[in-house]
């Protein structure tokens, strides 16, 4: 990964002594063979066939022995598989070369040239990414680029138009061209303020790393890519996504294409035609202008057939005319069709009756082409399925096409207004400009002269005569109108006055209710002390995400629940105090200590809470620490997940900055699972931990679910949060907010939803709950302000069936009322419906009934990581290590939906014990 460690290989330790200068003069012996093959001179071409055969092809040989293992060991199989591939071609041409020439007479001179030409540009490139992709590798360095390498964007190597608004584009982005497979798409964001959209793979070069794709003008952000040209750079590209295409082992595969589906299926076909597998391509267009691909896909295919609907190019008429005729002619084991939805739906109808497999890619709205926000969701088989993630290839028998046609239009009126800058910004509260706050700040309340008094040395009696020092908010008429933080903070004489209040007790309760174990009282101390940087020194000692946790925790439930103070009264606003010390530090260049580096690599999967507190901890023990993430910004649910108007994005950045600083490397836009696998990160690593979160939706499973306007709250969340719907269209990605809007779930994600449907426009808010406000999760100041910014409960209320209109938008839902039985083993009573209805109008709803995990990781590992139902991952107690030695776990992934500060005290615990095993151990050789 990245970084420096102890090498595998060093150039006197190569499988040949002179390595690099066999590879020098091939390079010579190369340069000469091309020049005499210009000149037809036969006997220089036999001459530079010759040593190739004789002296580059013992070399290759031990190359293979000696090295070729070493790939394997680290896990560089696609590498091995390319480099090995190339000593058989390059073989292969040598001998045809040397039999086409005889005592310097040729029978078929250009067939000698063209075989000539191959093979010089197959050693050249060969020998390259031996020097510059194999060496490095087994050096100790890494295939996979870190941050550093792609801060500034994705080049663009070469874009050109291929068809009227479409472009073709090869873009540097080395961790997709090395991963993809046949079928897979990838996520690209061109620019800091744009939606991510899925685009296909066409194609790529793993060795040279870049990737090819096919884009049409279609939308705001499609057709301000078509603005960019070669040079520039693409703000954000991630993948590969999706599952690749399940191609059949035997029999004839015919792969249909309408449009820009070419790109789709050229990468199936040139991977069968590698096999030596019999292909049938069908093409269609409209015109002559809009076949794509149809040289490249010809010279895949056994066989190429050509439809326009004008007649322009190939036969006059549909591409299932001509399948019809395939079908009638020969026995088809595989039908894959890529184009626009009637075409998808028309082939599947007719091999239908065939008994034909029949795969179809399907497109839908994504949001991160991870699984996590559920937009992409389609109907297969009477299933929920996601395309990012089940797909995006789907047994076109079963797909429900009728729903995808219903959803993919939803965003068709936002792409408008997005194009026409002068339009209103739909469904968002007119901003109020800058604010000064500050005049909203609470003054200190007590009955103490306590600027005359020393608070350090005053008496309990007198402490608990202090009240509790209420922090000021926005108030809600201004609130609902920003996304600015609501709660503006303590000011330093009340953050003073609320420090004192702690009675200073010998075996502090409110340690042990912190699940990362800060240790409260001294902090608190500090800041009587009038040091609130002193103060933010000791949280860090325990915390690296201070200020987050001071803004987001339940502290109520955890530390200040254990507080002696609140046994008499209200217990000390620990939380808000963290938070004031903590800011204190915000913007600092200081930083903690780091211990002299060890030598060991850490890869931490994930960079939410849990990842980010390992990656913190482990740094300032001297390990070389990565983290990799799916997203294009580090700071996982505290970055989609919580509002600006709760934790402000710039918060969650400069806790970034600290372990940047630090020495913690980034690897963004990285799908463990299809970029790499774990088992990847575990031969090039010393420990590995997941913090992946748990981020895959869950659904009501009821009637209706389908209809445009309903999002789960992941969705909704990250399209105003991290792609900030809320500056639409400044930021391209858009959101749908009705005037009535209906939120299902009590929990702090609920909050969440609801207060931001307020500040985008919406008239009313309704959360329905089916249980009380008592058996809510949401924390009380959540609660609280969600009522007074006007949001409306109605608790024991769950909906059934939600209805719409013809043109797919959702209207109504209509909802059961619910009674509460006894008590379950839990304490909560369970809910029950009742016969009595209600319908509440609607044009948005928002899921927020809790996340499973993401089964992607687990399914790569087959079977050996060891998971419960949801996808929980197993992890021991004590130290957070999984079934798999060497790998463990934190936050989300093994309890499922829970707080930032939970997932913060698992990331710890599992550092710990990584830094314990790492130091029992020697360094590992990468």
């Amino acid at each position: 990964m990245s970084g420096s460690a102890t090498p595998l290989l060093t150039p006197e330790k190569l499988p040949a002594e002179g390595w690099h200068a066999t590879h020098a003069e091939a390079q010579e012996r190369l340069a000469r063979m091309a020049r005499a093959l210009g000149a037809s001179d036969w006997k220089g071409v036999d001459e530079g066939a010759r040593w190739i055969y004789e002296v580059l092809r013992p070399h290759n040989e031990a190359e293979e022995r000696e090295l070729f293992p070493l790939l394997e060991e680290i896990g560089a199989e696609s590498l091995y598989q390319r480099l090995y591939e190339d000593h058989r071609q390059m073989w292969d041409l040598t001998l045809q070369l040397l039999s086409g020439i005889s005592d310097g007479q040729v029978r078929a001179p250009q067939s000698v040239i063209l075989t000539g030409q191959r093979l010089v540009d197959l050693v050249r490139d060969h020998v390259e990414a031996e020097e510059e992709l194999m060496l490095p590798l087994l050096k100790g360095k890494s295939l996979y680029a870190s941050d550093a390498e792609t801060q500034d964007g994705y080049l663009i190597l070469e874009k050109k138009l291929i068809a009227p608004e479409t472009w073709s584009f090869i873009v540097q982005a080395p961790q997709v061209a090395r991963g993809r497979k046949p079928g897979q798409f990838f996520m690209v964001a061109p620019f800091p303020e744009s939606e991510r959209i899925p685009l296909t793979l066409a194609g790529g070069d793993a060795r040279k790393g870049y990737i090819h794709f096919i884009m049409q003008e279609v939308g705001a952000t499609t057709k301000a890519m078509g603005r960019l040209s070669a040079g520039d750079r693409l703000y954000a590209v991630a993948g590969p996504m999706g599952s690749p295409t399940e191609l059949v082992e035997e029999g004839t595969i015919v792969l249909m294409a309408g449009g820009y589906g070419s790109a789709a299926i050229l990468p199936a076909a040139e991977f069968l035609h590698e096999r030596g597998r019999r292909v049938i391509t069908i093409l269609g267009g409209r015109s002559k202008e809009r076949v794509l691909l149809a040289e490249e896909l010809g010279a895949a295919s056994a066989e190429l057939i050509v439809t326009t609907d004008d007649g322009t190019l190939g036969r006059q008429g549909l591409v299932t005319d001509a399948l019809k005729d395939v079908i009638a002619r020969e026995p088809i084991a595989e039908v894959v069709a890529v184009g626009p939805l009637p075409m998808m739906r028309a082939v599947s109808e007719m091999t239908k009756p065939h008994g034909i497999l029949t795969l179809v890619s399907l497109n839908a709205l994504m949001v991160d082409g991870t699984g996590m926000c559920g937009g992409c969701r389609v109907s297969v088989g009477g299933e929920t399925k996601f395309a990012c993630f089940d797909g995006p290839d789907f047994d076109g028998h079963k797909v429900d096409f009728n729903m995808l046609r219903m959803r993919q239009d939803w965003y068709k009126e936002s792409e408008r207004q997005a194009e026409d800058p002068h339009e209103c910004k739909i469904g968002r509260v007119a901003a109020t400009g800058p604010v000064d706050y500050s005049k909203y700040l609470n003054e200190p309340v007590t009955e103490l002269d306590w600027q005359n008094l020393d608070l350090r040395g005053i008496k309990p009696s007198q402490k608990m005569k202090i009240p509790r020092q209420e922090m000021a908010c926005q108030p809600p008429e201004l609130r609902v109108c920003n996304f600015d933080e609501v709660s503006l903070g303590l000011s330093p004489e009340q953050a003073k006055l609320e420090a004192a209040r702690c009675i200073m007790c010998k075996h502090p309760a409110c340690i042990e209710g912190c699940p990362v174990s800060i240790n409260i009282p001294a902090f608190l101390q500090e800041i009587v002390n009038d040091d609130p940087q002193a103060a933010a020194r000791i949280i860090k000692e325990s915390s690296s995400l201070g200020s987050v946790c001071g803004r987001v925790c339940p502290q109520e439930k955890q530390c200040e629940i254990k507080c002696v103070v609140g046994i008499k009264g209200l217990p000390v606003s620990i939380g808000r105090l963290e938070r004031y010390a903590a800011d204190s530090m915000l913007g600092s260049e200081e930083l903690p200590p780091v211990e002299p580096a060890t030598g060991r690599k850490v890869a931490v999967v994930g960079a939410g809470p849990a990842g980010l507190t390992v990656a913190g901890e482990l740094i300032k023990k001297g390990h070389q620490v990565t983290v990799y993430d799916a997203f294009h910004k580090p700071g996982g649910v505290m970055l989609y997940g919580i509002p600006e108007f709760r934790l402000p994005n710039r918060i969650v950045d400069q806790e970034v900055h600290t372990l940047r600083r630090l020495g913690v490397k980034f690897v963004m836009n990285t799908l463990v699972g299809r970029s790499m696998t774990l088992e990847d990160l575990r031969k090039e690593n010393d420990a590995v931990f997941m913090g992946t979160g748990a981020g895959l939706p869950k659904m009501m499973g009821i009637p209706g679910e389908e209809y445009k306007g309903i999002y789960t709250a992941n969705e909704f969340l990250t399209r105003i949060n991290l792609m900030r719907a809320d500056l639409f269209p400044d930021y391209t990605t858009p959101v749908t907010v009705g005037k009535h809007v209906i939120i299902v779930g009590a929990g702090n994600t609920a909050m969440d939803a609801a207060r931001a449907a307020r500040r985008m426009g919406a008239e009313k808010v309704t959360v329905v709950y089916r249980r009380t406000i008592k058996e809510s999760t949401a924390r009380k100041e959540e609660l609280e302000h969600a009522m007074e910014e006007g949001v409306e409960f109605k608790f024991l209320t769950t909906p059934v069936q939600l209805h719409g209109n013809e043109k797919g938008w959702m209207t109504h839902a209509e909802c059961a009322v619910m009674e509460l039985g006894e008590p379950g083993p839990d304490g909560r009573r369970s809910p029950r419906m009742t016969d009595e209805r209600i319908v509440l109008p609607c044009e948005t709803l928002v899921v927020a009934l809790g996340f499973d995990v993401n089964p992607l990781i687990a399914q790569t590992e087959q079977g050996r990581l060891k998971t419960l139902k949801g996808g929980v991952v197993v992890v021991n107690e004590e130290t957070g290590e999984t079934s798999l030695p060497g790998v463990f776990a934190g936050g989300d992934v093994i309890t499922g939906g829970a707080t930032v500060i939970l997932a913060m005290g698992q990331g710890r615990r599992a550092a710990a014990a990584m830094h314990q095993r790492l130091m029992e151990v020697p360094a590992a050789s990468h």
